[in-house]
């Protein structure tokens, strides 16, 4: 994503939260940002898909933050709780609730559609999480934890948000854990589930956009792009994420270690939104198949 479109997206999302959506206009959006309505079409179809791009912007950096918290640490409970709450606190700090709500009110199919494949991405991302955390006799009972998980974790969120009461995301978090946890030993005890096991992760399979040669050349371009202080540095890392992705048989555990830092280099940058999209996109390709070892060497 280039500067200019960066800047339409964050002068469109000023508006929508200041005037709602739907009292936002294409013009209102092309008089906030200072372009010509040319401009706009060119990077957006429709008011609908520039909110869109805004609501997939912030799930892509959650996604790479996700990936770069179990980078360098043992798996567990824990990392799965910082990973739900880095979603939560990107939701507020980018107060990104009041246009899930415009949505969630609105009544247009294309947003309602849009909304929910986002949730069942979640879906998707928890059921396969609980597995990989607690263990393989989960995998019958994931399906149905995730949506009760969620369910748990909004109703939660609904309910302090009405009484107008501070979050304690952390202790929220490992709250509705323990109760999961409960629930799995519960459902795998009795052997009962309402959901097929897989269901949400059979059926939402993230588009790998771009081939691994591309990628590899986009990286090296970004990293010509960096600030002179961390071009250096940046070539060093594009260079080995490049090579690894040329391989055909990239080492997961070392890109992954080498991944965040490079994304890091950009944050301030012109080129910080694409060079997130470009780790989102390395992360896919990288991410190694259910029956293959993730192994450095």
């Amino acid at each position: 994503m280039n500067e200019r479109k960066q800047h339409v997206l964050l002068a469109a999302r000023r508006l929508f939260l200041e005037k709602g959506f739907a009292h936002t206009s294409i013009q209102n959006i092309l008089d906030e940002a200072g372009i010509s309505k040319g401009t706009f079409y060119n990077y957006f179809t429709s008011k609908n898909e520039c909110l869109m791009a805004i609501i997939q912007q912030s799930w892509e950096e959650s996604a790479v933050l996700r990936d770069e918290i179990a980078s360098d640490r043992s798996d567990g409970p824990g990392v799965l709780a910082e990973q739900i709450i880095i979603r939560l606190r990107l939701n507020r700090d980018q107060n990104l609730l009041p246009l899930y709500e415009a949505i969630l009110h609105s009544g247009d199919a294309e947003l309602r559609e849009f909304m929910g494949s986002i949730r069942l991405s979640e879906f998707a991302w928890t059921e396969r999480r609980i597995v990989e955390v607690y263990g393989e006799w989960t995998r019958p009972y994931a399906a149905d934890a995730a949506v009760l998980q969620f369910g748990m974790l909004i109703q939660f969120l609904q309910l302090q948000s009405a009484m107008k009461a501070p979050v304690d995301y952390p202790g929220l978090v490992d709250y509705i854990l323990r109760r999961m946890e409960a629930i799995l030993a519960d459902l795998a005890e009795h052997n009962e589930y309402m959901l097929q096991p897989g269901r949400f992760v059979s059926e939402v399979v993230g588009p790998v956009r771009i081939s691994p040669a591309r990628l590899a050349e986009q990286i090296r371009q970004l990293a010509g792009t960096l600030p002179e202080q961390h071009r250096e540095t940046g070539e060093e890392y594009a260079g080995f994420l490049s090579s690894e992705l040329q391989s055909g048989q990239p080492r997961h555990l070392l890109v992954r270690t080498v991944a965040g830092p490079f994304r890091k280099l950009f944050e301030g940058t012109p080129a910080e939104s694409e060079a997130r999209t470009a780790m989102a996109d390395l992360w896919q390709i990288t991410k190694p198949q259910p029956d293959q070892p993730d192994e450095a060497n």
